[in-house]
């Protein structure tokens, strides 16, 4: 992926903040509806999670590398590859979607209770993806920025 300008990052920080991560109803997230947002808590989620031994979570999309649009053929194969990627890995996916605030648009997503940081941002990158939203119980939801997960340290 190209590296994208200060202007550019915030641009797109601002949307994804925006942004309503809906989880659908699944057994792993006790079978209701949840709406994350980055940026917040969300004890409720963390309770159900803990319940099923999980501290951390990681809420993907395979939609639109680098925020670019692709065609929904492109979109819908690329998800199914991830989809099918994070199974055989043994995790457990629930469905989800990625809404503007405004209604603009609206990608499928995954939502992946116990999937570390690290896998999600390892992910994220080889999707194509600018940013991963990440969980951890007890603490803010946050947006991970998939090229800087990896760079090295100073």
């Amino acid at each position: 992926m190209r590296r994208m300008s200060h202007h550019e990052r915030e641009r797109l920080a601002k949307a994804y903040t925006a942004t309503r991560y809906v989880i659908r109803p699944h057994p792993s997230t006790g079978g209701v509806e949840q709406i994350l947002r980055a940026g917040a808590l969300h004890p409720a989620l963390d309770a159900t999670l803990a319940a099923r031994g999980h501290r951390e979570w990681a809420f993907l999309t395979a939609w639109n590398p680098g925020s670019q649009w692709r065609s929904e053929e492109e979109n819908r194969r690329a998800q199914e590859r991830l989809e099918a990627q994070l199974v055989a890995g043994g995790w457990v996916v629930a469905p989800a979607l990625g809404q503007a605030e405004d209604g603009g648009w609206c990608e499928p997503s995954l939502f992946v209770p116990g999937l570390p940081r690290e896998e999600a941002a390892r992910f994220g990158r080889a999707y194509g993806q600018v940013a991963v939203l990440v969980g951890r119980a007890s603490a803010h939801a946050e947006l991970l920025f998939c090229e800087e997960a990896h760079a090295p340290a100073p």
